[in-house]
């Protein structure tokens, strides 16, 4: 068998994969008509996070669903490469990679959730995790642009919302952009919502992992402490 490529080896390698969520975090919508590059960063990042999230979570492990998957995100870029986003077919691209990180983000919180103690790939999927929380939504309020022929933000943006989506998700809050349409304020609450049970659940899941740990740690004896 051919080797693997190191960055995609294994089941729970999620250092690469949050490496890739992150650049795409920070690159994806962010260049204008002005300057592509930002634009070429960020979809080469989320092509990447494709490619290690199936890897790292083990959905590649069934090839007929991989090769679905698979298909379905290609078909989303090339949409989305060739079409303007205020159009129906790139609002089915952006659509298609929410729900391709969808599937990664129902693997990976799979995996994370079957570790027996909080390791520092538990840690790393964790923040994966909410990551694609954020990018997920991103996709689909841009895919809102294409299918709905009013505006959804104010202001108004035709690149991936990834600031807005995130300060949603956090709840932060600022107020610079607001959803405008009827649906875009019921997603933003939901997103809002969905942060936080995410934060709380895994919280929970840290402490019933870490506690039964400590707690079976052989204590010392009396006369070591005195």
């Amino acid at each position: 068998m051919p080797a693997r490529l190191p960055w995609t080896a294994g089941l729970d390698r999620f250092g690469a994969l949050l490496s890739f969520l992150l650049v795409a975090f920070l690159f994806s919508g962010a260049g204008g008509s002005d300057n592509p590059w930002p634009t070429i960063i960020g979809s080469t990042a989320n092509l990447g996070s494709l490619v290690v999230g199936f890897s790292s979570t083990g959905l590649r492990d069934n090839g007929r669903r991989t090769a679905v998957f698979v298909t379905l995100g290609l078909i989303g870029l090339l949409l989305l490469a060739a079409f303007d986003t205020t159009t129906v077919a790139a609002g089915i691209g952006a659509l298609l990679q929410a729900l391709v990180l969808g599937a990664i983000l129902g693997a990976l919180v799979r995996r994370v959730v079957q570790h027996e103690e909080v390791t520092l790939a538990t840690i790393l999927g964790v923040i994966s995790a909410y990551v694609l929380i954020g990018l997920i939504f991103a996709w689909i309020y841009l895919s809102m642009v294409g299918f709905n022929r009013g505006q959804i933000l104010d202001p108004a943006s035709t690149d991936l919302p990834v600031y807005y989506s995130f300060v949603v998700l956090s709840t932060l809050g600022f107020g610079d952009i607001v959803p405008i349409n009827d649906l875009a304020q019921r997603i933003s609450a939901f997103e809002a919502v969905t942060g936080q049970i995410f934060l709380a659940t895994i919280v929970a899941r840290f402490v019933s992992l870490w506690g039964p740990k400590r707690l079976s740690r052989p204590r010392r004896p009396d006369s070591e402490t005195e």
